[in-house]
């Protein structure tokens, strides 16, 4: 009999609380009693009206459901930076739970990203297995069962995380990213601390670093104005000493970089007329340069296999940054000569630099904010094993 997995997430777009994916086998037995039981897109039904039908399609389905708490969630978003990174796991998870309960040829998931990022995260049977995303993936029956078990187990775990807060019986975390979650989020910070965040919240959320900046963005800038008439303020960088110590008419970095070993010079890819390397003096985390082989100064003696090659890079770089490093922008850019502040102005090259929100000019600092940055090694270890994936 024909059968197939579907598999959900529901908390992705919930501040308070956890993520948690799910996954549903359904055949064609299966099908017409979901159908009777007014299974559908989980979204399109009240939370209360979710818990009677989970508990109806737990008894009527093979299911697996991965509950991810926030302060796993907070965990993972460290060490992978990326939310597609974190929902292709889960996915992944639930697939592999599956196959140990069911003997299935086919999942089907929405689409959140590329196929390769669930893919890459399935293990030995699940690689065998036919995986298809779909946008709107929900009219499918198996995810649509599955998106109700994730919600009900998802507000499940909200309100026994509203109950384990010392002092704060009878307020429920709110659902969603709206402003009553932030008017709680503050609470709870004025309360608690902002320690408090790191378990019950998912900490990337812009709501994070809105409730625990001691000013608002309007009394940060007047604020600034005023420091300015009194005194000129000054952010020091002296690990970029060697920058200008390096700085030599006579040599050009990226030469050097083709002539060496991909890591010893933080080369990311090479395609047949261009490559990507790091720069090692960045303006921001991620900050990459593409280059051509040949050293040539000006736009207009590229050749067209050249600056295909380029741009081609340009494309790969952006989509590894965002599924990297989840940036909300970028700066893409050439300086063409000292004027214009080309540090190599005799070998031309692209600037690709990631942007965040709440970073200031290239550099990412924001009144009384203090800067972290990724050192180079780890940055070109992340960006190097996504180069050639995305």
């Amino acid at each position: 009999m024909l059968c197939w997995i579907g598999t959900d997430e529901s908390g992705k777009g919930d501040y308070f609380g956890g993520l948690v994916v799910a996954g549903v086998m359904v055949n064609e037995y299966i099908i017409p009693k979901l159908s009777e039981l007014g299974v559908k897109d989980s979204k399109k039904i009240s939370d209360t009206r979710i818990k009677s039908l989970s508990e109806a399609i737990q008894k009527l389905c093979p299911y697996s459901i991965v509950m991810i708490g926030p302060e796993k969630y907070n965990e993972l978003y460290s060490k992978m930076h990326n939310l597609n990174y974190i929902l292709a796991w889960g996915h992944a998870r639930v697939i592999e739970n599956m196959l140990e309960k069911v003997d299935c040829k086919l999942a089907i998931a929405d689409k959140f990203g590329d196929r390769k990022y669930i893919e890459r995260a399935l293990m030995k049977k699940g690689k065998q297995i036919k995986l298809e995303q779909r946008p709107k993936a929900e009219d499918d029956p198996a995810v649509a069962a599955a998106s109700i078990l994730a919600r009900a187990k998802f507000v499940e775990e909200l309100e026994k995380l509203s109950a384990q807060i010392p002092n704060y019986t009878g307020q429920e975390l709110p659902k969603g990213a709206s402003a009553e979650v932030e008017r709680v989020a503050k609470d709870l910070v004025d309360r608690y601390g902002d320690n408090i965040l790191q378990k019950v919240a998912k900490l990337h959320f812009k709501t994070t670093m809105k409730v625990t900046q001691p000013f608002r963005v309007d009394t940060i800038q007047s604020q600034r104005q005023e420091n300015y008439k009194v005194s000129l303020e000054r952010l020091w960088a002296p690990w970029r000493t060697k920058y200008i110590y390096l700085s030599s008419k006579d040599r050009c970095i990226f030469c050097e970089a083709i002539a060496k070993k991909d890591a010893e010079a933080y080369v990311l890819s090479r395609e047949a007329k261009a490559f990507v390397v790091m720069n090692i003096f960045p303006y921001n985390n991620g900050h990459l340069m593409i280059a051509p082989y040949r050293h040539v100064g000006v736009i207009g003696e590229l050749t067209s296999e050249e600056v295909i090659s380029m741009f081609k890079l340009v494309q790969e770089s952006v989509r590894v940054l965002e599924f990297t490093m989840n940036p909300d922008g970028f700066n893409i850019g050439i300086n063409v000569g000292t004027v214009a502040g080309a540090g190599v102005r005799d070998h031309i090259h692209i600037h690709v630099v990631p942007r965040w929100v709440g970073d200031t000019n290239f550099m990412p600092v924001i009144s009384e904010t203090k800067v972290i940055c990724q050192s180079l090694k780890e940055g070109y270890k992340l960006l190097k094993e996504a180069f050639g994936k995305c």
